[in-house]
């Protein structure tokens, strides 16, 4: 019954095709999320969650079917991280890199890099974050990539390393002794790399987004890229996974406060009626949290069919019309799905009073989690674009450089 209501709410009603290949993946997704709350409250990383997906083929979403992926297209991956997301925003999140990864090999031109790389994807191998840096310079890391014996070794550290521990390979960005920006993937098992699950955020607590130290880690040489490269629609896809996630998470909330409001059996004296769930008040505030996930689910989708057509305009390095449009969409969806959804998460504790607080009801974790997704994800400098733009003409500024934290 409730995948009906949901089917009715937030469907992909005019997505056939994603919604007949995320059927095969519908009873995992609902093991994930029933598990969630058991793991957000005794804190269980989810290695479990993330082996599963890898072995049922979903990590390879976006892999071209020749190398053994599902080959969905680009706007379809963001209904699924959004569904990800609803049942565990922390699983979804922890893939970022992974996804980020993969649509990097798609946007470059097909050599034996990219098809060595496609195999290990397709075969169910992922990748982790392995970029920002502590009180770094804006414009070199201090985590450093240099010769030795005739082979390049990483050394350093680097935090923010989302999904690492689950991961098989990490993304490393670094610096040349001559201060050159180089890229390249490091082996999750190499004895040189340690990672520590110290991350302390108040959100998405089981994301993996610690440390990681790199001591002589040896890097392949045709595994370099140099310069800050990266798919000129990258800032944009980045940013519309973070608020994919966050739609997820209000989607989850949604259905928690409903399925809480259905089971409660005793109301205030002073209610409109004995029973909450025919309480028209109460009624409203869930109607309040629905509508804001639908909201945010669709505005979504809708950044998703730009960044798609950015995609598909095969502009190359520079940044042309289809990349800028789709840059500009996810900035204004910035702008309006972070505050209502902020707001939902902490209306939903009106429809049900003290026992919402109760620390084992996990209602708590929906506000935190949109909140620290929202550090990362800072609307405070995209507003403004978006305002030059409408009155100026100004572009937004180009990528960024990922330094520090």
């Amino acid at each position: 019954m409730e995948q009906e209501r949901v089917a009715t709410l937030w469907g992909e009603t005019a997505r056939a095709g994603y919604n007949a290949v995320i059927a095969e993946f519908t009873p995992l997704l609902e093991e994930i999320r029933a598990q969630s709350l058991r793991a957000e409250v005794e804190r269980i990383l989810p290695f479990e969650q993330i082996a599963r997906l890898k072995e049922s083929g979903l990590t390879a979403f976006t892999v071209p079917a020749e190398f053994g992926g599902l080959g969905r297209p680009l706007h379809e991956l963001f209904s699924l991280i959004v569904d990800l997301a609803t049942a565990d925003s922390n699983v979804a999140q922890a893939l970022r890199a992974h996804f980020g990864f993969v649509e990097q090999l798609r946007w470059e031109e097909p050599s034996a890099y990219t098809e060595h790389w496609f195999r290990r994807l397709g075969r169910g191998e992922t990748a982790g974050a392995a970029a920002a840096e502590k009180g770094t310079e804006r414009d070199r890391f201090a985590t450093t990539l240099s010769l030795k014996d005739g082979h390049w070794v990483i050394n350093g550290s680097k935090f923010f390393t989302t999904g690492s521990l689950y991961a098989d390979w990490l993304t490393v960005t670094g610096s040349t002794e001559d201060g050159e920006t180089v890229k390249c993937l490091a082996a999750r098992g190499d004895p040189g790399l340690e990672i520590v699950d110290d991350w302390d955020g108040v959100g998405q607590k089981l994301t993996a987004s610690g440390t990681a130290h790199f001591t002589d880690v040896r890097v392949d040489n045709d595994e370099l890229r140099y310069g800050n490269t990266g798919f000129s629609y990258s800032q944009a896809f980045f940013q519309l996974y973070h608020l994919a996630t966050v739609a997820g998470i209000t989607q989850a909330a949604a259905l928690d406060i409903a399925r809480a409001v259905r089971e409660r059996k005793r109301g205030f004296s002073h209610a409109n009626h004995a029973l909450p769930a025919h309480d028209p008040q109460i009624l409203e505030i869930v109607g309040h949290v629905a509508s804001a996930a639908h909201t945010a689910r669709a505005i979504v989708r809708h950044a998703a069919d730009a960044l798609q057509a950015a995609a598909d305009s095969r502009e190359g390095e520079e940044r042309g019309p289809a990349t800028i449009k789709a840059e500009l969409e996810v900035w204004q969806a910035q702008e309006i799905i972070f505050p209502l959804t902020l707001n939902a998460t902490s209306l939903l504790f009106d429809a049900l009073g003290g026992t919402a607080t109760l620390r084992v009801a996990g209602l708590d974790r929906y506000w935190r989690n949109i909140r620290t997704i929202g550090c990362h994800n800072p609307r405070v400098y995209r507003t403004r674009v978006i305002g030059d733009y409408l009155v100026n003409g100004e572009p937004p500024p180009g990528q960024w450089r990922v330094g520090t934290v």
